[in-house]
């Protein structure tokens, strides 16, 4: 079953420039906390993706048979 998971873009501080830029790609809050401590996620760029979880089996396998 595929769980919900929201993306943004987070403002981080350009340590070269001394300014606030946006992520060039979107992530999830738990990736950008690794990636980048103390980030914060720009709202307006909110996307929700229905992602699978390890484990969860694909949605067209079949027990017993071969993938097509």
């Amino acid at each position: 079953m595929p769980a919900a998971t929201e993306y943004f873009q987070f403002g981080v501080v350009e340590e070269r420039i001394g300014k606030r830029a946006l992520t060039a790609y979107k992530l999830s809050r738990a990736d950008a906390a690794r990636a980048f401590p103390g980030a914060e996620a720009d709202l307006t760029s909110c996307e929700v993706r229905d992602v699978a979880r390890p484990g969860d089996t694909p949605a067209n396998s079949r027990p017993g048979k071969t993938w097509a």
